[in-house]
């Protein structure tokens, strides 16, 4: 719309250099003819040194009478005056130094008015056969030539605006039209993020119902995926449930040896860790499905109010540094395992302080960064962390799957996870992923 508005604006301005173009030329026109007029009345003066007009061979009436808007004067080689028609009753400037047989035409404003000028110079011989040069001007009044032009121009931008106009509100229907489709798709893709429907239901045009068909395709093979996966995961838990009590029961015989015990616990402890990272894991909405963004932003202070509660005993100095909005595209329940699951560590292992900062990379990038001041870890026990059911403090509570189900999480939604030193000496944990 707006290249078509330019376009038309470009056009009318070129129409009417066009037509101004043309209607010089046609006033040049006009006057050469008049100016060939006068040279065929054209003769020598009176005592022959010079040349005068004959009015009997003039034919032009608009030169033989007052103001009639033309105007004809004849000038010696010296620019003086030696002939003028009847209707000239004011003065005239003189023409500048014009060449032999040339013509000079131009508009020259004269007394608040416009006139048109065309001279044309001459040679004629005079008694003593010797060539004297004369300057032929003619001028006529350019008032009506404005009045036309004003008209034109006036009728020109009016029809350029209304029919701009109309073709502006024709594109703008055709477009709303011929767009609406892909609106719909839109809103269709804001409702399977929110989970208000699993895959697009409007018929769409042939050029589009490929691409949503396809798109149905994935989203139903990844819905049955993942729910042959917890369905997988409910049989595999349900299925080591009454082995598991057994095996509890057996290592809680007196009869056993206390070595026996602890074996027995140790694996039953291993297999109760297993089943608990897979059902976490199997919660987890990963893979190619559509999320609507969340705020991180909402998400960490929601964390850290309820985790300041959790921990108030430690009296833990918290820190935190983040901009009004931080929009993920990640499902809310993995944010919340994430975040919750790094924050808790931090207050946790920290000793009195916890800082939470998020900046920007750039327009499209994003760090959040959570530090302590616990003790730290050195890069071989960072690795150890990320492996399943690996835990190197062995005094606290859990089940050691806390990180290793974060780093599935982040690595499946393109999150990159790094650990390092904080300032406070202790652990930095830092998530780096997109905008939404």
């Amino acid at each position: 719309m707006v290249v078509l508005s330019i376009f038309m604006a470009l056009t009318a301005v070129a129409l009417e250099r066009a037509v101004v173009k043309r209607a010089l030329q046609a006033e040049e026109d006009a006057l050469q003819l008049l100016v060939y007029n006068l040279l065929a009345a054209v003769d020598r003066s009176a005592d022959g040194m010079s040349i005068s007009v004959s009015s009997e061979r003039l034919f032009e009436p608009g030169l033989g009478a007052r103001n009639t808007g033309l105007y004809a004067l004849v000038y010696d080689s010296q620019k003086q005056e030696i002939w003028r028609s009847q209707s000239v009753a004011s003065e005239f400037p003189a023409i500048e130094q014009i060449e032999v047989a040339a013509w000079a035409f131009d508009l020259v404003p004269h007394h608040g008015r416009n006139y048109f000028r065309l001279g044309f110079a001459i040679q004629w011989p005079d008694v003593n056969d010797q060539l004297q040069h004369y300057d032929i001007v003619v001028w006529r009044d350019a008032a009506d030539y404005d009045a036309q032009l004003d008209r034109f121009r006036q009728i020109l931008w009016a029809w350029l605006l209304i029919t701009t106009a109309l073709l502006l509100v024709l594109i703008y229907i055709v477009s709303r039209w011929g767009l609406r489709p892909l609106q719909q798709i839109g809103q269709e893709v804001k409702a399977i993020e929110e989970n208000r429907q699993t895959g697009f239901e409007h018929q769409y045009p042939t050029e589009i119902s490929p691409l949503t068909e396809n798109l149905n395709i994935l989203l139903k093979r990844e819905q049955l995926q993942r729910q042959r996966y917890r369905n997988a995961m409910d049989d595999l838990a349900h299925s080591l449930k009454t082995p598991l009590a057994v095996l509890n029961g057996l290592s809680d015989q007196p009869s056993r040896e206390f070595s026996e015990q602890e074996v027995l616990r140790e694996q039953i402890e291993r297999m109760n860790q297993i089943v608990s990272y897979q059902l976490q894991r199997s919660t987890s909405v990963i893979g190619m499905r559509m999320n609507k963004p969340v705020d991180l932003c909402q998400v960490v202070e929601k964390l850290m109010g309820a985790l300041e509660k959790v921990y108030q005993q430690k009296r833990m100095r918290v820190e935190i540094n983040l901009p009004g909005h931080l929009f993920l595209r990640m499902d809310e329940s993995d944010c919340l395992e994430v975040v919750g699951n790094l924050l808790d560590n931090a207050f946790k292992y920290g000793r009195q302080q916890v800082a939470v900062t998020a900046r920007l990379v750039d327009d499209r990038v994003a760090i959040l960064s959570i530090e302590d001041d616990g003790q730290g870890l050195g890069s071989h026990e960072i690795e150890q962390i990320l492996n399943r059911g690996t835990r190197l403090d062995q005094t606290t509570e859990g089940q050691g799957i806390g990180l290793a189900v974060v780093a599935d999480i982040v690595d499946s939604y393109g999150i990159q996870l790094d650990f390092t030193c904080s300032r406070f000496n202790g652990l930095s944990t830092c998530l780096k992923f997109q905008l939404a």
